[in-house]
């Protein structure tokens, strides 16, 4: 079978929930902190990408081989494969700060 790396948005819509938990579990169980995680499936350019925001470092090799593991992983489980992955790192600090409203101005 060809690797699917554009789906039909029904298809896409079905499987998203599905896909995105399986991506999350593996990485979890990578011991790769995962905060946010987003399916893209473009039309305009026919690829399916995974954006995914980490809250803490981790190396370069072991993010690969997660990416290359969890792209097997789609292929075999749902006959698709990932155009792309973009990772992001957010640490929780900074999460934090933007949640946290402004100090108010000095009192003059």
């Amino acid at each position: 079978m060809s690797k699917v790396t554009f789906l039909s948005a029904e298809l896409f819509n079905a499987v998203k929930r599905d896909v995105s938990k399986h991506i999350k579990k593996k990485l979890r169980g990578m011991e790769i902190d995962v905060t946010d995680m987003e399916l893209h499936n473009s039309s305009q350019t026919r690829t399916l990408r995974v954006y995914v925001t980490l809250s803490r470092t981790t190396n370069l090799k072991a993010l690969y081989l997660a990416e290359s593991m969890i792209c097997k992983e789609l292929q075999d489980e749902f006959e698709m494969q990932p155009h792309a992955f973009y990772w992001r790192y957010l640490p929780e600090e900074k999460m934090a700060d933007e949640a946290a409203p402004p100090p108010p101005p000095p009192a003059t």
